[in-house]
């Protein structure tokens, strides 16, 4: 059932911690309103959504699906897309926010996991349930289990239920993208986001960028500011000093070693940008106990959800 378009205006960011790449969200709390939804969210990682109780339906941009209990769905980074329960009932959920590359790949040598990062990326929302696709909807299940525990021992069992279902994926990907390949009404910032978060650490100009989504530079632009709330190259900066923060936090690297990690080479240029984002030097950010969030200052406006909406 086609939707009337929506803007686009929240992208909410994760902050998935370096050991372990995954949030998970669960407990009873975690219910979804009968009142639709004004905006469309995406995500900077994977959201994986499992329906408990009710039903409802998913937006996305050009589409409804319908969801009950039982239904997971797996949404890749850059999405938009909003759930609403059925009226009279508010649906129970649980989410993993997970990078699913970073969770696997210290189970397989360097090729190897490059290989499967770039056989599993999926650009379309998939819905899975028991009777369509019994082994990845188990797999996902699996990793609920482990990710809700709160035991060491679950790290390593969710690490291998993570492969498991990233080399399912990979088998699905071929008719994934030839599905979604048909579908010429994505949101069109897609391309440039993924190659964004792909290439932070490379050289991103805005002629690029506008030629990855088959747009002019200046439609582009206008488009990035619209949807975004920023500039493309203050974009870039941001999420380059987003990763900078968290190789700050989890390493003894140098500053400049760093800085370079993360595509700015000159040190002096990145503690300035780093300066006007955090409102604090990068040393200072480091060894601060009251240190503020990656996203204090940021150019993007909203965080996820780690609370249920009042």
């Amino acid at each position: 059932m086609a939707q009337a378009k929506r803007t686009v205006v929240e992208y909410r960011i994760y902050e998935l911690p370096l050991e372990l790449p995954i949030v998970c969200l669960t407990g009873d709390a975690w219910r979804i309103s009968d009142v639709p939804a004004e905006r469309l969210h995406f995500h900077n990682c994977m959201e994986i959504g499992f329906c408990h109780s009710e039903d409802g339906y998913l937006d996305f941009e050009t589409e409804r699906t319908p969801f009950e209990a039982g239904d997971v769905f797996i949404i890749p980074r850059h999405v938009p897309h909003t759930t609403c329960s059925r009226e009279g009932c508010k649906s129970r959920w649980s989410y993993l926010f997970v990078d699913l590359d970073a969770l696997t790949s210290a189970l397989l040598p360097s090729d190897e996991a490059y290989r499967l990062r770039q056989r599993t990326r999926i650009s379309k929302p998939m819905k899975i349930t028991r009777e369509s696709d019994e082994r990845l909807h188990f797999l996902c299940r699996c990793m609920l289990e482990e990710a809700s525990r709160e035991d060491e021992d679950a790290r390593g069992m969710l690490q291998i239920y993570a492969l498991a279902a990233a080399s399912e994926l990979q088998r699905r990907s071929t008719d994934a993208s030839r599905h979604s390949a048909k579908n010429s009404k994505a949101f069109p910032l897609k391309p440039a986001l993924e190659y964004i978060h792909d290439h932070y650490m490379e050289p991103c100009d805005a002629s690029t960028l506008a030629s990855l989504c088959h747009l002019s530079q200046t439609h582009f632009r206008r488009l990035f500011l619209s949807c975004m709330g920023s500039t493309p190259l203050q974009f870039v900066i941001s999420t380059r000093i987003y990763q900078a923060c968290v190789m700050l936090l989890n390493s003894d690297e140098p500053v400049l070693t760093i800085a370079q990690a993360v595509g700015m080479p000159s040190v002096s240029s990145f503690n300035r940008n780093f300066q006007q984002v955090m409102g604090m030097s990068p040393r200072q950010y480091r060894t601060s106990t009251a240190r503020p969030s990656p996203m204090k200052g940021s150019i993007l406006p909203y965080r996820g959800w780690t609370l249920p909406e009042g």
